[in-house]
């Protein structure tokens, strides 16, 4: 590995860090107060007492699991370049896989946080839910662009997998490539429709509310199989032509990519707090 090639890695290792372990943290905590605050004191003032609770407590749990993550990922970095070896003494991307998942930690922590959190407006909430008579289509909750874009991701996979079975590389797969696009897409269709036939949103007492949620549930699921797709077709490309040196490059990014989409997909839809702001 060339010594810009190797300097590079480390400064997109670096932007990782910063991005998914500061970055997404103030923004999941900050979002997570906005709900709080902006959502279910406003819907649900009686709960004030407990949602603050709740608040502190969880303050000092989920920014305690962030400086743990942290220091273990930093660690791997300064390790790294101190040595000026690959992460781990391994693989860099190896290495920056085991920094995503780290960075998972905090993300699913948060995840259950906001469960919780919807878990008290529920008790608070009496007999409020309601409930809608008109029935819904899927055709209501799935994205047009958010479509054509999974299936343009499809179609620009299979035709670099057709490519590169007439001009292969070293470790391609063939068209075996396809049923792991069959798989991936079988996959998210799966937890759409799980989405779709979720009727159970803890704490949104409207309709209205819990189709919103319901929506952009599936909306960012669409955008993440998208840019799923889209990356590993990005990656055939890259061993498969001389853009390899940049291959922790595009997977780093695509890393702070999918965290970033995470810590924006826990909130509320605007909708929801329009129309509670308009209530008051």
């Amino acid at each position: 590995m060339s010594d810009w090639s190797m300097q590079s890695n480390y400064m997109i290792m670096i932007l990782q860090v910063l991005v998914t372990l500061v970055i997404v943290p103030v923004l999941s905590f900050s979002k997570l107060k906005n709900i709080a605050n902006q959502y279910g004191l406003v819907r649900y003032p009686q709960a004030k007492s407990d949602v603050e609770q709740y608040l502190r407590a969880s303050q000092k749990r989920y920014w305690s699991s962030v400086v743990i993550v942290t220091l273990l990922v930093s660690l791997m970095l300064v390790h790294a370049i101190v040595n000026q070896t690959e992460l781990l003494n391994w693989d860099d991307q190896s290495g920056l896989m085991v920094m995503y998942l780290l960075s998972m930690i905090p993300v699913v922590i948060m995840v259950l946080t906001h469960r919780h959190l919807f878990n008290i407006f529920k008790q608070h909430a009496g007999n409020k839910r309601t409930a809608s008579l008109r029935v819904r289509t899927w055709k209501e909750y799935v994205s047009l662009p958010n479509l054509v874009l999974v299936l343009i991701a499809n179609v620009v996979f299979v035709t670099t997998v057709i490519y590169f079975v007439k001009h292969p590389f070293d470790g391609f797969a063939g068209y075996a490539n396809l049923f792991g696009l069959i798989t991936l897409d079988a996959v998210f269709a799966f937890i759409i429709v799980v989405l779709y036939r979720d009727n159970k949103t803890n704490g949104l007492e409207s309709p209205e509310h819990r189709d919103a949620l319901k929506k952009r549930a599936i909306h960012i699921n669409m955008l993440i199989l998208a840019l799923a797709v889209f990356h590993i077709s990005l990656s055939m490309w890259v061993q498969g032509t001389e853009l390899v040196a940049f291959k922790i490059i595009i997977q780093s990014l695509y890393f702070q990519v999918v965290l970033v989409i995470s810590a924006f997909s826990l909130t509320l839809p605007k909708s929801v707090f329009q129309n509670t702001t308009s209530k008051v």
